[in-house]
């Protein structure tokens, strides 16, 4: 039995034992922004924590299950859930939330949950921009929008390094060579920020004075042709799409 374990099976075993030590850290590249004609921030990236657990080693108090069920906006229920089940090695909390928040529930003191920087996208502009610049899903990946239709040019290449960690998940050492991130390509439009903050007013102004049900307005440079501002109105805010109706998201212009 032994010959066949360390001799016969050797790569079997080998393989299988690198699995529980050796493990590959993905190093997100960062998506490239969208600026207006002088470079005007439309849309941007920024590191944001994201919150795991590993729910064997979670010990906490139902207080502080409902407390942190709270700080992360989910129902006690399915929070509670996640931390128990008994197959999970791994499970994500919430995804994505503003620092402040983090540095809430690290207060709490709960074993077993841990954080993971992750890029989140800024939209500067708002609502005023929104049907021309679009957003991404929770992965970064384009779904409306320049967002969408530049995601190739936009959403960059990650990286990779390999690294030893011990059973919380802690990076004891690196191991082989680190393949560095590559970073999106920045992609400039012709439009103006100002312009299209303005057209967005007007045209918003305008739908509420003639009880419209929608308005919208494109602004041209007559010599060139080229888009200075497009807009529509009802429109939404890019960050916060929850709720989001049909009406809101159709780029009618």
């Amino acid at each position: 039995r032994a010959v066949t374990i360390q001799i016969v099976n050797n790569d079997f075993y080998l393989e299988q034992g690198e699995k529980r030590y050796a493990h590959e850290l993905e190093l997100p590249a960062s998506r490239g922004r969208i600026t207006d004609r002088h470079g005007a921030l439309l849309a941007t990236s920024v590191s944001v924590p994201s919150v795991w657990a590993i729910p064997k080693d979670v010990q906490a108090t139902r207080e502080q299950i409902r407390q942190l069920a709270k700080l992360l906006a989910l129902p006690a229920a399915e929070l509670e859930k996640k931390l128990t089940d008994p197959n999970a090695r791994f499970a994500w909390l919430k995804r994505q939330i503003d620092e402040p928040v983090w540095q809430q529930v690290q207060a709490l003191g709960i074993k077993g949950i841990y954080q993971t920087r992750e890029y989140r996208r800024k939209y500067p502009e708002g609502e005023a921009a929104a049907h021309l610049v679009g957003f991404t899903d929770v992965e970064d990946h384009g779904q409306e929008g320049i967002e969408l239709a530049f995601q190739k040019d936009l959403q960059g290449r990650d990286g990779s390094r390999m690294v030893i960690k011990d059973r919380l998940g802690r990076v004891v050492e690196a191991i082989g060579d680190q393949v560095d991130p590559s970073h999106g390509l920045d992609i400039t439009l012709a439009v103006d920020a100002k312009v299209q903050f303005f057209a967005y007013q007007r045209v918003r102004d305008a739908v509420a004075e003639h009880k419209a049900k929608a308005g919208s307005v494109v602004v041209l440079d007559v010599q060139s042709g080229e888009v200075l501002a497009l807009a529509n109105y009802p429109s939404f805010n890019p960050a916060e799409r929850r709720n989001l109706t049909g009406a809101q998201l159709r780029n009618r212009a």
